[in-house]
Formats: structure tokens, C-alpha cells, sequence
């Protein structure tokens, strides 16, 4: 008798044992998948504000942790063109605002110098983008226009104030897609930050290393911090905290997972002690016992990951049914995502299984077979 036909039969008759591990592996394996996905989502989204427009350095307050909390003077542009090597330089303010009748409470609202470097890289998908001149007018990214159920030449009210949308944009980046812009001087206003904003980007000559031009800024201007994009990227309290909580979640997941799949291996070898002493009366050698049992636990963690893409699949589904998700969250699981699912399951299979698998191929053929 085959090895498959030995797993299947042992799997098939203790159903109910298996089904319910298969889905406790699967609940595991779902939840590292969907926060893994939700984290690489945040850093692919916050990277892409920059790659898509050739942004090579971010400039923020010193010592700040978060774009948003930054305070810069906006009149600092001057002096950043004249430092060496520096090819573009746009201003930057960002705030978030709520729509609580459409129950979002934290939109990402842009101020941008209408025609700047930040908005010529925008794909228009109905109307035009900001021109100089426009006030008490607005952008909306496609994701928020869908949420707002807004178009263009619709009236739109922002923190109390009318504006109209004159175009609905969508960007690489889904954190854009899912906020508004509007012209800086009127968040500025709105905001009653006049004259500061939060941050400027920078563009370098290409053949120009970008820690190099950014430690020029930071000595040409006290109190502020030049970061390389990826760096700062990267470097994001958000994304940080997201990634400890992936890490977190797939270190409880291993520890939860290898118990229970170790404790259905352990009684599965025990009920079959008079088995595995019939097969090594037998013959079979102890290596091929253990082959068996980790044939066994490598099924059920398979089982589990199929299970747990699943799960993951029709978890991230039900997310994006909030519509602040949708302005946020990636809907698309990256396929490293389901290749970690896979290493986990792999490794659960490991650790559950090696240990019954070892112990019952200790057995000896008498002992095995008086247990009966």
C-alpha cells in the first residue's frame, strides 16, 4: 500500500479531527497573509508618491516622526533651488479631513501649487487638473469620488467650506486615489497655516547620489531633515508599526498552529500504536515511519494553506467593503503574501509533525503491538 494511500486513509477516517485542524491552521495562516498583504500595500502605495514622479528627496521638519506633524516655512523654497545639484523643488502641505456623511473620517486632504511638479504626473480620468488662478476648487481622487458618489462640476463641502470638483484623477499611489487635492494657498487658508506647509520634495540631477545633496540642504538649512525617498519610506513610523504587527501576528500564529497540528499528530499516534507496530513487524524501517507521519502533517499544513488563502481572500473582500478601506487599503494580495503562507504552512507541518513522527518510530514491534 502506497504512502497516499495511507495518508488519505488515516486523514479520511478521523474526519471531524481533521476539518477542524485544517481550519485552525487556516485561520492562522489567513490572518499573517491578510496583514502581510495590508503592510507590503502600505509601503508599495507610500513608495509610489515618489518613484512615479522621479522624487528623490523629502524634506520635513527635524525630528519630526510623521509628514503630518511637520511645520516648514513655505517662503524655504528659494533656498532649496539654490542648493547644488538640486533640479525641482514643490511645496507641500498636507492635512486630513473628515465626511462624516459618508463616514470617512480621515481623508487625505493635498495643498499643491496648482500646475506644480506634484500634479502634472496625475492621470486625469474626467475633467481637468488645477491651474493657476483656481480657488474654492478641488480634485478627487477616483477612489473618493466613488465613496462620495461625487463627479465633476459637483459642489463639495470641505471642512465647512463650498468648493467645486473640477476633475477626478487617479494615481499610482492608492493613498492619492483615495484623498483630494486642493490649491495650497486655500488649505493653507482653511487650515490657518498661511505661509507654512508640511514638507517639500525634490528632484536631483540623475547621476547624483541623494544622501549627498540632501546633507548639503540640512547645512545650508538649520532644523530640517533631507531624506532620500526610499529611506524615508521605509522609515515610516506607519509602516513600521505595521510590519512589527505582521511579525507579531506570525510569530503567535507558528507558536498556536504548531501546538494544535503537534497535539493531532500525538493522538493520532497513539491510537495507531498497534498499527505502526503491525508495519514495523513488518518491515518498514523507522525512517519510513517517519516519512509517513510527516507525510501526514505536511497534507494537513497544505490543506491549511489553501484554506488560509481562501479565507484571506474573502477576508480582504469584506474589508473593502468599509469605504475608508477602500481609500487606503490595497485590494490585491501580493503573491509574496501567499508564498509566506506557504513557508508557514510548510514550517507548522515541521514543527507539529517531527516529533510524534520520531516518537512513534522508537516503537518497538512487540511493545507497538501488545498496546492493543
Amino acid at each position: 500500500m502506497g504512502f497516499l494511500v495511507f495518508i488519505t486513509r488515516n486523514l479520511l477516517g478521523r474526519p471531524a479531527r481533521t476539518m477542524l485542524t485544517v481550519l485552525g491552521l487556516g485561520v492562522g495562516i489567513s490572518a499573517v497573509i491578510l496583514l502581510i498583504g495590508v503592510s507590503w500595500g502600505f509601503e508599495r502605495s507610500m513608495s509610489a508618491i515618489y518613484s512615479s514622479r522621479g522624487i528623490d528627496i523629502i524634506v520635513v521638519r527635524a525630528g519630526v516622526s510623521d509628514q503630518l506633524s511637520s511645520n516648514l516655512d513655505a517662503g524655504m523654497i528659494d533656498q532649496l533651488r539654490t542648493v547644488p545639484d538640486v533640479v525641482e523643488v514643490a511645496p507641500s502641505l498636507m492635512d486630513a479631513v473628515s465626511f462624516e456623511e459618508a463616514n470617512l473620517t480621515s481623508v487625505l486632504a493635498n495643498g499643491w501649487e496648482p500646475g506644480g511638479l506634484l500634479i502634472r504626473n496625475l492621470r486625469m480620468i474626467e475633467g481637468r487638473p488645477l491651474e493657476k488662478g483656481d480657488t474654492r476648487a478641488v480634485m478627487l481622487g477616483r477612489v473618493l469620488a466613488l465613496n462620495l458618489k461625487k463627479s465633476v462640476s459637483d459642489e463639495l463641502v470641505i471642512a465647512g467650506e463650498k468648493f467645486k470638483v473640477i476633475g477626478i484623477f487617479e494615481s499610482d499611489s492608492l493613498f492619492e486615489s483615495g484623498g483630494l487635492i486642493i490649491p495650497l494657498a486655500e488649505l493653507q487658508h482653511m487650515m490657518g497655516r498661511e505661509g507654512k506647509v508640511t514638507g517639500f520634495v525634490i528632484i536631483t540631477k540623475p547621476e547624483v547620489d541623494p544622501h549627498t545633496v540632501g546633507k548639503a540642504v540640512e547645512a545650508k538649512i538649520s532644523g530640517v531633515a533631507a531624506i532620500p525617498s526610499q529611506n524615508y519610506v521605509q522609515n515610516n513610523v506607519q509602516i513600521k508599526l505595521s510590519r512589527a504587527m505582521a511579525g507579531a501576528t506570525i510569530g503567535v500564529a507558528l507558536m498556536l498552529g504548531s501546538i494544535g497540528l503537534l497535539n493531532t499528530m500525538a493522538m493520532a499516534v497513539t491510537e495507531r500504536t498497534g498499527e505502526i507496530g503491525l508495519l514495523r513487524a513488518l518491515g518498514w524501517k523507522r525512517k519510513r515511519i517517519i516519512v509517513l507521519l510527516m507525510g501526514e502533517a505536511a497534507t494537513l499544513g497544505i490543506l491549511g494553506v489553501m484554506v488560509g488563502a481562501l479565507m484571506s481572500w474573502i477576508g480582504m473582500r469584506g474589508i473593502m467593503l468599509s469605504p475608508t478601506s477602500r481609500g487606503f487599503i490595497d485590494p490585491k494580495l501580493p503573491p509574496s503574501a501567499f508564498l509566506v503562507g506557504l513557508a508557514m504552512g510548510i514550517g507548522l507541518s515541521v514543527l507539529g509533525g517531527l516529533y510524534p513522527a520520531i516518537r512513534a518510530s522508537r516503537l518497538e514491534p512487540t511493545e507497538a503491538l501488545r498496546h492493543d
